[in-house]
């Protein structure tokens, strides 16, 4: 209950970031120009797109960024650095023209009455909305650490845009530009601690300290350039690490965590490289867009275009490496309950459509209350039917893979039953769910004494031969019918996938252990396929067994046959006594 309590907390101040930083982005106030800074003295006025100069300012003016106030300096570096201004207030700027400075009074204006900046707005909002959603996904539907460092990286990155929107004078400024820095800089940790739960397996531990040794260096030199530089300057006047080129070396933070993945690409398994190609393109993506919001390489107008379309690229590249190629288990939210929930609201609305039109065209305004009854009723009934229909066809069509994989496992639990050794049986049924679950491996475990031994395995890891008789993967097998999670335990099956019960009557015939995909955790319908499987391999364990005692119980019958008609000779005591055990199981 807490950690549901914590979670709900969590997906409230993300949409609660989301909708301030979509609302401060629409309104948004700065100078109706673009500032350069050239040196760490002077700074050049380049014109906006949709807006017109100041009086007495012209394009290409140097502005002597030592002659302002400390509540200008800092209006000018929060403006330069994206952070918001106050709406309306006026600035003194001073201009250097002939030898001489002229101050400027200048106005903070809505930057957002610019048509070519409000469609930036448009997809930068879509951006923030877009990083929210992958935010409350990775957050409700994770299963590993890699997506809780998601869920970080995600909320860090959004809170800092929020911080951005907010408007306040002077130092006060100043400290927002600080915190957002804070945040984005709180971003790029959990982004690194992302991308090495995911390949930095495949590296060698000497390999992973350089990696980490770089990022900390460059995330301080970071946070270097953008906290002290813009404080060097509105305290002292000295703007020499507010310069572009500076810029580059915060967006380098994301820079380390590309070089990750390319080092790890190599190393890692073929399973994995589609997933570490979509987040080197992503995160390359990302490397862009930040890089043009750090270094102002173009003006206002410009630099919000570019920088939000690549920003959507780049959280629809990774929104697809998440969905699609399963870093974060959220398939049960994307392929059959999205389509199953669309298929049942066309049949409502069809249903609804055609009772209205029965009712109006066909039935009339005097049709009996039995009429009325029958006539909704019949075509639920066949609309009930064509929606089955229209749910196999879907799954024949846009799940296919899976579709046959499930039916292929649910002919081989109907085909149970017919195997007359279980030494056969379980090798076919390790192999079955292998090939079609793709799983990274499978064993099938047996009592025997006080403990569990393997009988049957197929795996890329290797499974314990044997297991203790309370080991709390069994513990949890014996104690219901449902599958477990095995990353929920501390079992000597590892962390990884799911244990079995193989029930019949009530009893615990075996354990079934699955893995799970690389990279991916089995959906609920699997898990529940897996579940009929392990019932069916039950049933047929018990009736195997059944009939292996009966097989012991008919030789020791004939045996005792052999001794009480002398075919076997024995002494007569056992003769005797042979003959008495026919004749109780006779009159029995």
């Amino acid at each position: 209950m807490r950690h549901f309590t914590l979670r709900v907390m969590i997906s409230g101040f993300i949409v609660t970031c989301c909708a301030l930083a979509s609302w401060t982005k629409f309104h948004t106030y700065g100078f109706p120009f673009s500032v350069a800074v050239l040196d760490a003295k002077t700074a050049v006025i380049q014109p906006t797109p949709g807006f017109a100069l100041p009086q007495g300012i012209q394009a290409g003016d140097h502005i002597d960024l030592a002659a302002l106030d400390h509540k200008d300096r800092a209006a000018l570096t929060n403006f330069n650095l994206q952070i918001n201004l106050p709406p309306g207030l006026v600035y003194n700027i001073f201009i250097r023209k002939n030898g001489r400075d002229f101050s400027v009074p200048i106005a903070s204006v809505n930057l957002g009455a610019s048509q070519r900046v409000q469609i930036a707005y448009w997809a930068i909002s879509i951006f923030y909305w877009l990083m929210g959603l992958l935010a409350l996904l990775s957050l409700w539907r994770g299963r590993d650490r890699a997506s809780q460092f998601m869920t970080w990286w995600l909320t860090f990155f959004i809170l800092g845009f929020a911080i951005s929107g907010m408007a306040l004078e002077g130092i006060a400024g100043l400290g927002v530009q600080v915190a957002a820095v804070v945040s984005y800089t709180l971003a790029r940790i959990a982004f690194y601690l992302m991308i090495e739960t995911l390949v930095g397996k495949v590296l060698t531990a000497r390999m992973l300290m350089l990696v980490r040794a770089a990022f900390v260096l460059v995330l301080a030199a970071g946070l270097i350039v953008m906290v002290g530089g813009p404080v060097a300057y509105v305290l002292h006047g000295w703007a020499g690490l507010v310069q572009p080129e500076f810029g580059v070396v915060f967006t380098a933070g994301y820079l380390i965590p590309a070089v990750l993945l390319l080092l790890s690409y190599g190393n890692a398994p073929l399973s994995q490289r589609p997933q570490i190609r979509w987040l080197l393109l992503s995160t390359a993506t990302l490397l862009a867009g930040i890089f043009v919001s750090n270094t102002f390489i173009f003006n206002i107008a410009t630099n919000a275009v570019v920088q939000s379309m690549l920003f959507v690229l780049c959280i629809s590249g990774f929104a697809y490496t998440v969905l699609r190629l399963k870093v974060v288990d959220v398939s049960v939210v994307i392929d059959r309950t999205l389509v199953y929930g669309g298929i049942i609201a066309l049949v409502v609305g069809v249903l609804a459509a055609l009772n209205t039109v029965a009712q109006h065209a066909a039935l009339g305004t005097n049709a009996s209350l039995l009429l009325q009854i029958l006539v909704p009723l019949s075509l639920g009934i066949i609309l009930s039917r064509i929606r089955v229909y229209a749910e196999r066809i879907v799954d024949q069509l846009f799940f296919r893979k899976k579709y046959l994989a499930e039916k292929a496992l649910r002919r081989f639990a109907r085909q149970c039953g017919n195997y007359d050794q279980a030494e056969h049986l379980y090798k076919a049924a390790v192999s079955e769910i292998r090939r079609h679950l793709g799983a990274l491996g499978c064993a099938i475990y047996e009592r025997k004494g006080n403990e569990y031994v393997c009988v049957n395995q197929e795996a890329d890891l290797a499974y314990s031969a044997t297991a203790g008789i309370d080991d709390p993967a069994f513990v949890a097998a014996r104690s219901g019918f449902k599958d477990t999670d095995l990353s929920e335990l501390r079992s000597i099956l590892g962390s990884d996938g799911y244990a079995v019960p193989m029930m019949a009557l009530g009893e615990l015939q075996g354990v079934l252990v699955c893995a799970n995909r690389p990279g991916e955790h089995y959906a609920a319908d699997e898990r529940k396929l897996l579940t009929q499987v392990a019932r069916q391999m039950g049933i047929a364990l018990r009736e195997l067994r059944t009939q292996e005692a009966i097989r012991q119980l008919e030789a020791k019958a004939k045996l005792v046959d052999a001794l009480a008609s002398g075919v076997i000779p024995v002494p007569a005591d056992v003769q005797a006594k042979a003959r008495e055990l026919v004749s109780q199981a006779s009159s029995a």
